[in-house]
């Protein structure tokens, strides 16, 4: 064998392996996704696509997945893990695995600010998805994205009203 053959091997050995390790991170990244709770009403084939469309983020304890007054860009479902949001250095909620933040990349193609820091607590597995990423996807999977959005901040908004004292509502 030439040392040119053997170059050649090398080259298509390394492009193999390079190959398979993108399908594997690729099936990785989908059974996390599929994991999470968030993603219950999105059908597998449809779930594919948004594996497609995003990436998967890890964070240690108190790094900042965003900042106050950041302008908004990404969209995140926790799969693993907790964050705390504070406002003014005072904590103002908690997300926890399977909830979301940056929702508004869903509805504005402005980028508003953020209202909130969200530190997390320990190690934070989360799924990122940018605004060129949303609307890279199709209809019938952004259809799937929406009732999973809707889900989500209907949960919020449950749990924001368990916050209301009964007796203010009369």
């Amino acid at each position: 064998m030439s040392d040119l053959d053997k170059i050649n091997n090398d080259i298509l050995n390394s492009l193999h392996n390079f190959t398979k390790q993108v399908g594997v991170e690729s099936e990785d990244r989908f059974n996390k996704i599929r994991a999470c709770s968030f993603f219950d009403p999105v059908p597998s084939e449809y779930l594919a696509e948004i594996a497609n469309h995003s990436r998967i983020v890890h964070f240690s304890a108190k790094d900042k997945i965003i900042s106050e007054l950041d302008v908004i860009r990404p969209f995140f479902v926790l799969i693993y893990g907790s964050a705390t949001a504070y406002f003014d250095h005072r904590v103002v909620g908690h997300i926890l695995s399977g909830e979301c933040l940056g929702e508004s990349a869903f509805f504005t193609k402005e980028a508003p600010a953020r209202s909130a820091a969200v530190i997390a607590d320990g190690e934070v597995i989360a799924l990122e998805m940018g605004q060129m990423d949303i609307e890279n996807i199709t209809d019938a999977t952004r259809m799937f994205m929406d009732k999973a959005l809707l889900l989500a901040l209907f949960k919020k908004l449950q749990a924001a009203n368990r916050h209301i004292p009964a007796n203010s509502m009369n």
